[in-house]
């Protein structure tokens, strides 16, 4: 009986079998990662869209929450008036058909119809200023007019613009529109005015057009 004899492996045949196990191992790692990674990502993925829709939910809740409080914090008149003082305590009135306080700031109110009495210096009568719209700022005092907003000195001058700007604190009027007036020493037209804080002076900027009655002709 003859017995077989197995040759020792070379070198060589060694270092295959090693470089195809380590081959192997490194193929069965990858081929784990992917496995992981097919399962994280979609996982991943829809984790990421339901903290989008969540945030989502979560802005339009809050919106719908501060949109309440503004609501539920605006406050609405009939007739309003409103009494005050300016920075040298001369009283002022300022009235509304309708005035609306806004709920988000409780220092803004919207006019309809607004009518403000300023106290006059220059004369007995008070100066007026009526127009369609308004816009008050309770704490800083500044009333802002639009439409037909016409402005009466308190002395049979009568000035018509589209806008005026009035500072109550300092008890002074501003139009940036053409401005149209009347008054018994004739008529003006201009493009800007202004009027001072005791009613005395009236600035005209802006093509300026006057014509000026004489003694003869206003009586």
């Amino acid at each position: 009986m003859n017995a077989a004899v197995v040759e020792p492996e070379t070198d060589a045949s060694a270092g295959r079998s090693q470089a195809r196990r380590v081959t192997l191992a490194h193929w069965r790692e990858r081929s784990r990662r992917i496995h992981v990674l097919r399962r994280a990502l979609p996982a991943g993925i829809a984790l990421l869209v339901a903290m989008l829709l969540g945030w989502v939910g979560v802005r339009t809740v809050l919106s719908a929450m501060n949109a309440a409080t503004g609501a539920a914090g605006t406050v609405h008149m009939s007739n309003a008036r409103f009494h005050g003082r300016d920075g040298r305590d001369r009283s002022f009135v300022l009235v509304a058909q309708e005035a609306t306080r806004d709920g988000a700031d409780p220092n803004k109110v919207d006019l309809v119809r607004p009518d403000l009495a300023l106290t006059n210096e220059a004369g007995p009568q008070p100066r007026r200023v009526t127009g369609r719209h308004g816009l008050y700022f309770d704490d800083t005092k500044m009333l802002y007019m639009s439409g037909h907003v016409v402005f009466d000195d308190g002395a049979g001058n009568r000035f018509v613009s589209e806008r005026a700007e009035i500072n109550v604190q300092q008890n002074t009027v501003r139009g940036d529109t053409a401005v149209t007036g009347d008054g018994p020493t004739g008529h003006v037209d201009a493009q800007t005015y202004s009027v001072d804080s005791k009613g005395e002076h009236v600035v005209f900027v802006g093509q300026v057009h006057t014509h000026l009655v004489n003694q003869q002709e206003q009586r």
